[in-house]
């Protein structure tokens, strides 16, 4: 288990992005805040933290692996958790929140609220993409920066508080048809797929389907199934006893040592390391 916070940040005028590994936070004075308006993805989860919202009063607070929270206008401190979190974070400047929120026709919340716990695969895959940005691993133009920014509110705003979700721009994936195709990425994690029967789930191209996928979640489809089976493995690694091999052999890879420089190269981890609780 590692004991000193690892911290990547990427900040620019319309936003910022936040990387955390945390060691568990077991005193007040180590306390971690999240930021207004901010839209964040635990990827480990937690159990019986505890946080301090803005009218001062603290509860408890679960927060299942992967899922989606955000913050309202005011901060949301984390004065106790009792495991290892990693966590993004994003944070949109208040003009960019504003203009988003009035296209989806929404404007009285964008402000966002407190709000946490949810599942969605297409905020969880910019979310992803913005974390590779943020780490150094795979960088963003400044305009591939804005328009998932705003594609990860619109998402957000819609999901929550009932946004007219539309194309965030030319040639995106539209949202049914997305939310279609990751639903059957995730139902088969552990079968094989390809690019055509991805399209045909679709009901496009491949070549329009390959763009439009990663117009819509900052992903190409093959870099999105990767990512989500990387992360099916870290969670089975860190929940079960089972070998790394087995775990490889259910999610389709045979070659372990290959498997094993991806999960490294993603997470920059060792199996070993999740297990113990990184």
């Amino acid at each position: 288990m590692f004991t000193r916070p690892d911290i990547r940040r990427l900040e620019w005028r319309q936003g910022r992005i936040a990387h955390l590994r945390m060691p568990p936070v077991l005193q007040e004075t180590h306390k971690t805040v999240a930021l207004p308006g901010a839209i964040a993805i635990g990827y480990n989860g937690l159990r019986g933290a505890i946080v301090r919202l803005a009218s001062g009063r603290a509860i408890g607070r679960d927060v299942p692996p992967g899922s989606v929270g955000m913050t309202g206008g005011e901060p949301v401190e984390w004065v106790r958790t009792n495991a290892p979190s990693e966590v993004v974070e994003v944070c949109a400047n208040e003009e960019l929140r504003q203009a988003v929120a009035r296209e989806l026709g929404v404007e009285a919340h964008a402000g966002l609220a407190d709000l946490h716990g949810w599942h969605d695969l297409h905020a969880w895959a910019i979310v992803d993409r913005l974390r590779a940005a943020a780490s150094g691993a795979h960088p963003l133009s400044d305009v591939g920066r804005d328009t998932l920014l705003r594609q990860l509110y619109a998402v957000a705003l819609a999901g929550k508080f009932g946004g007219r979700l539309v194309e965030r721009h030319k040639g995106a994936l539209d949202p049914v048809r997305l939310g279609r195709v990751l639903d059957f990425i995730e139902a088969h994690l552990a079968e094989e797929l390809s690019l055509e029967g991805l399209a045909q789930v679709a009901c496009l191209s491949t070549f329009h389907f390959a763009r439009a996928f990663k117009a819509a979640t900052g992903l190409a489809p093959h870099q999105f199934v990767t990512a989500r089976r990387l992360e099916w493995a870290r969670l089975r690694l860190r929940n079960s006893t089972d070998s790394f091999e087995t775990i490889a052999a259910e999610i389709g890879y045979a070659n372990v040592g290959h498997f094993r420089r991806l999960l490294r190269a993603r997470l920059g981890l060792l199996p070993s390391e999740i297990r113990a609780g990184r």
